[in-house]
C-alpha cells in the first residue's frame, strides 16, 4: 500500500493492470452516476474482461444486490462484465433476515421508511410491519432522502422525535452525498450522520466498513495471494475502506471530488491540490485517474 503522496499519477488502468489479479469497481461516480454510464466505463469494462481480469462490483446502494444489477442493464451494462455485484444494502438485508447479530436480533417488526420508493426492495420477504409515523414504530431504515433534492433540514423534527424514543436507526449507505446525473444530493448517510449527532443509535452497512469487503470478498474469492485492485472516486468511503483493508486503490479524482480538486473528469488535478486533500484527510492512495478508463 503507497503511504501518504507518495502515490502514482495515471492516464488508464492499463499502464499498471499486470501487477493485479482482479479489480473491485465502485459504481456511482466510478461507472456511472446514477443515471448514465460515463462515456470511458463500458470500454474499460470490456477491456479488463479481454485482459482476462475478473471484476467485483461493491457500492454503497442502499437496495438488493439484484436491483443494482438490473439497473445496470437497463443503462446498457452487460452482466457478463463483471463477476459478484455486491451492494451495501444487501449486506444490511442478509443481517436483517437472519436477525443473529445482537443489534439486528433486538429490532421489532414495526419500521418506519425513510427513502425512494426504489429501496423498497430491502422489505422483501422481511417479517416486518412498515409504519408512517415514528410514534408507531421500533426501528427506523433510512435508505436516503424521500425526495432527491430534499436537505438534511427537511428531517430534523423525525429525528428529534425518534431520539425522544431512542429508537435505533439502520444505515444502509454511509455516503454523505452523491452526483447523480450532473446534480449533488444527500445521501442515507447525511440524515443518519446527523442523528448521531443527536444521540441516536446507528448501525452502519456498507464501505468503509470492514464487514463491506469481508462480504464482497466471500463472494469474490481469488485466494490469499491474489493481488487486488480497487478503483473508486470518494476518499471517505472506497479510499478509508481500501486503506482498513490494506488493499491498493486507484482514486477516480473526477468523480465526487472533482470539484474541490479543480480538474473535471478525464483530467488530473494538480498533485498539489491532491496532495493538501489527502493530507487533510489522512488517506493514502496508489494511483490518481482522471476517471475510470483502460
Amino acid at each position: 500500500m503507497t503511504v501518504g503522496t507518495s502515490y502514482q499519477m495515471i492516464n488508464g488502468l492499463s499502464e499498471v493492470i499486470e501487477q493485479y489479479d482482479a479489480v473491485i469497481l465502485d459504481l456511482w461516480g466510478v461507472v456511472h452516476d446514477g443515471v448514465t454510464p460515463y462515456p470511458s466505463s463500458i470500454p474499460a469494462m470490456e477491456a479488463l474482461k479481454k485482459a482476462g481480469v475478473p471484476v467485483a462490483l461493491l457500492s454503497n446502494a442502499p437496495r438488493r444486490s439484484s436491483v443494482v444489477v438490473a439497473r445496470m442493464e437497463d443503462m446498457g451494462i452487460a452482466r457478463d462484465l463483471y463477476g459478484p455485484a455486491v451492494a451495501s444494502g444487501e449486506i444490511a438485508y442478509s443481517q436483517l433476515l437472519a436477525r443473529s447479530d445482537p443489534w439486528y436480533a433486538k429490532l421489532g417488526r414495526r419500521v418506519m421508511s425513510v427513502g425512494p420508493v426504489r429501496d423498497m426492495s430491502m422489505f422483501e420477504g422481511q417479517d416486518v410491519e412498515i409504519v408512517k409515523d415514528v410514534a408507531d414504530a421500533d426501528w427506523l431504515l433510512v435508505t436516503g432522502p424521500n425526495d432527491d433534492y430534499d436537505a438534511v433540514s427537511v428531517y430534523e423534527d423525525l429525528l428529534h422525535a425518534a431520539k425522544a424514543r431512542d429508537l435505533p436507526m439502520l444505515c444502509p449507505n454511509p455516503d454523505r452525498e452523491v452526483i447523480r446525473g450532473g446534480d449533488r444530493i444527500i445521501c442515507a448517510g447525511a440524515i443518519a450522520a446527523r442523528y448521531e449527532v443527536l444521540g441516536g443509535n446507528v448501525r452502519w452497512e456498507g464501505k468503509p466498513l470492514a464487514s463491506a469487503y469481508d462480504f464482497c470478498l466471500q463472494l469474490f474469492d481469488k485466494g490469499p495471494d491474489a493481488k487486488l485492485l480497487v478503483v473508486g472516486d470518494s476518499l471517505s468511503t472506497d479510499v478509508a475502506g481500501s486503506n482498513n483493508a490494506g488493499l491498493d486503490v486507484a482514486l477516480v479524482t473526477g468523480g465526487i471530488h472533482a470539484e474541490e480538486l479543480g480538474a473535471p473528469r478525464g483530467t488530473l488535478p494538480e498533485k498539489g491540490r491532491l496532495d493538501a486533500l489527502l493530507n487533510a484527510t489522512g488517506r493514502s492512495i496508489t494511483y490518481a485517474v482522471g476517471d475510470f478508463c483502460w
